[in-house]
């Protein structure tokens, strides 16, 4: 029997007229046998993806390969959902996926008006483990810089934005405190300049806040050697996988969103094996594969919040009444889509430390050659004469 379902945080009523049905999957874990929870949760997630397919349309996007050009495709969208019936459901192991069509008002539901669907640009940085030696257990010390590719890969898998990763890179000199950490230098976390320097419009970081063992024993003086042997004789059990996820602005460097996910896995391996993380033997452990599911959880997560968010674009070059943009075809930008210009402005808090500014010039570009990566538009005078300069930004709500 088709179960019918109400997502009371996404309803809004009023005609369906204009409205949509959209099909789409979620995930959740089983948790206690509890599967009427699991099954409001994976049917949340599934909203999320059927808001974002709402008035989904196909872009074509232009890559180069052996130097031709390719054409491939991204649906994007956005809405939201009136009501929502379950079409499918299936159990393996501790995780439920649902299928729901969910019925879906399309465009104009943002809050803050924005009705734009490129294709935004997110860099994701590198997640620092805060207990190290929590990587022993496994020899998953490459997680820090394979945890945020992993994301990224779920990010791109989605297709409703397009994620870099820049493992290089690391955030937060003090892990305890992140994301309000400062420099050496007492300068706040600089994520606006990592955000230029990537040429992104948002970047994510984050902190491994725990992958050890849910029992894990803590030597006392008394017991040491006891402890020692019991820890030494354990081949498996319930681990942690415990990480925090950061979104920035990446024009402002301002938090847009935090959110903490915490989840236990069985590791059901010998304590001596060494399988890095990410290998297919770490995937075809369960604990793999609850860190599978986190981050897919977190990849939706941040697409939904980014949905609403506006597009922008940094200006890297002016030539007469001619606007260079970082942006192109692979992010949907088409001719004749119009922009409207803002200047850029650094202005200093009671710290004195630097924060971004953003200002509308009120002034209006036209997209007339697109490029894969970047687009020229044209103003109606002279980007002298308007005073438009390099890292001014174009905005699109």
């Amino acid at each position: 029997m088709i179960k019918k379902f109400f997502a009371i945080a996404l309803i809004i009523y009023g005609s369906s007229a204009s409205a949509q049905m959209i099909e789409a999957q979620g995930q959740a874990i089983i948790y206690n046998e509890d599967i009427a929870d699991a099954r409001y949760r994976a049917t949340e997630q599934a909203l999320k993806q059927a808001v974002l397919q709402a008035n989904a349309r196909v872009i074509s996007q232009e890559t180069f390969s052996n130097g031709e050009i390719e054409s491939a495709s991204t649906v994007r969208g956005a809405g939201m959902t009136h009501s929502t019936n379950i079409l499918k459901e299936e159990r393996i192991n501790d995780i439920l996926t649902v299928v729901v069509a969910a019925e879906v008002t399309p465009e104009h539901i943002c809050s803050n008006g924005a009705t734009n669907l490129y294709r935004k640009l997110i860099g994701v940085t590198s997640f620092a483990l805060q207990t190290p030696q929590q990587a022993n257990l496994g020899s998953i010390h490459n997680a820090p810089r394979l945890v945020p590719r992993d994301l990224v890969d779920e990010i791109n898998k989605q297709g409703f934005l397009r994620a870099l990763a820049a493992t290089n890179i690391q955030i937060y000199p003090d892990l305890i405190n992140a994301p309000t950490s400062n420099n050496p230098d007492g300068s706040l976390t600089d994520v606006a300049r990592i955000g230029e320097d990537l040429g992104v419009q948002y970047v994510v970081s984050g902190v491994i806040r725990d992958i050890g063992p849910v029992n894990e024993l803590e030597p006392n003086k008394a017991n040491v050697f006891k402890n020692f042997k019991h820890e030494e004789n354990k081949t498996s059990g319930p681990r942690n996988f415990a990480i925090d996820i950061y979104l920035y602005d990446g024009f402002s460097g301002a938090l847009l969103f935090e959110q903490s996910y915490f989840e236990s896995g069985e590791w059901n391996l010998d304590k001596s094996i060494r399988t890095g993380y990410g290998s297919p033997r770490f995937k075809n452990t369960h604990f793999g594969k609850i860190a599978k599911q986190v981050l897919w959880q977190a990849a939706l997560d941040t697409s939904s919040r980014l949905r609403c968010q506006p597009f922008m674009a940094n200006i890297f070059r002016t030539e007469g009444n001619r606007v260079h943009i970082n942006a192109g075809s692979i992010a949907g930008i088409k001719l004749d889509d119009t922009f409207g210009v803002y200047r850029r402005y650094q202005v200093f808090n009671q710290l004195q430390n630097p924060l971004t500014q953003l200002n509308n010039a009120n002034i209006k570009i036209t997209i007339k050659q697109v490029q894969p990566n970047f687009s020229i538009g044209e103003l109606n005078i002279d980007a002298r004469i308007l005073n438009v300069q390099q890292q001014d930004v174009v905005i699109a709500w």
